[in-house]
C-alpha cells in the first residue's frame, strides 16, 4: 500500500545546540508500476475487449459496441484515477522545538504543526473490522496521519515517532 521512508540527518550537519532537528518520515503511495508499463496494461486490458465487441459487432451484434465503449472507458478512468495519485505524500518532520506535518493528497495541500514538548502520539491497533489509527494529538487538537501506510508500517512509525519524541524531549530537558 504505501512506502515510509524514515531519515535523518547526519550529526554532523546538524546545529550543535539543537539536538531535535533530523527527524524526517515520509510516506508515499506504493506505485509497482512506472507510468510507462501503466499505459502498457491499460492497453493490454482495453484492446482484447475492441477486438471482441468488433468482431461480435461485425456478426451482427452491434449494441455490444455501446457496452465495449463503457468498459475500455472505465479502465481508462481508473488509470486515470491511480495517476492522479502519484504524488502524494504526508511528511513528518521536525524543526527545533516544533513538529511539522504536511500532507498532500490529490493536489490539497495541508500543514500542522505541534510544540514537540506536547504533542502525543496515538496509536490504536487494527481490529477485527478496522485498521489501526495513527494520529498525533496537542491541545485539544488531533490530526490522523499514516493513511499512506501499511499496518506493519503504521506501527513501526508509531513506536519511531514516540522515541525520537521521547528523546527530543530529554535533550531539551
Amino acid at each position: 500500500m504505501g512506502a515510509v521512508a524514515i531519515t535523518t540527518v547526519p550529526p554532523e550537519d546538524r546545529k550543535r545546540s539543537d539536538p531535535t532537528v533530523g527527524l524526517s518520515l515520509t510516506a508515499r503511495p506504493n506505485r509497482s508500476l512506472s507510468p510507462t508499463a501503466r499505459r502498457w496494461v491499460a492497453a493490454a486490458m482495453c484492446v482484447p475487449v475492441l477486438v471482441v465487441a468488433l468482431v461480435v459487432a461485425a456478426q451482427g451484434a452491434w449494441l455490444v459496441m455501446p457496452f465495449a465503449g463503457i468498459e475500455v472507458a472505465m479502465i481508462v478512468f481508473a488509470f486515470r484515477w491511480l495517476r492522479a495519485g502519484d504524488s502524494d505524500f504526508e511528511t513528518v518532520t521536525t524543526l527545533g522545538h516544533e513538529l511539522v506535518v504536511q500532507r498532500s493528497v490529490r493536489g490539497q495541500f495541508a500543514e500542522a504543526r505541534f510544540n514537540l514538548h506536547w504533542v502525543q502520539v496515538v496509536f490504536e491497533p487494527a481490529g477485527i473490522a478496522r485498521k489501526s489509527v495513527l494520529a498525533l494529538r496537542s491541545h485539544g487538537r488531533t490530526h490522523p496521519i499514516g493513511n499512506l501506510m501499511t499496518e506493519a508500517e503504521r506501527s513501526a512509525a508509531a513506536d519511531y515517532l514516540v522515541a525520537r519524541i521521547r528523546h527530543a524531549r530529554a535533550a531539551a530537558a
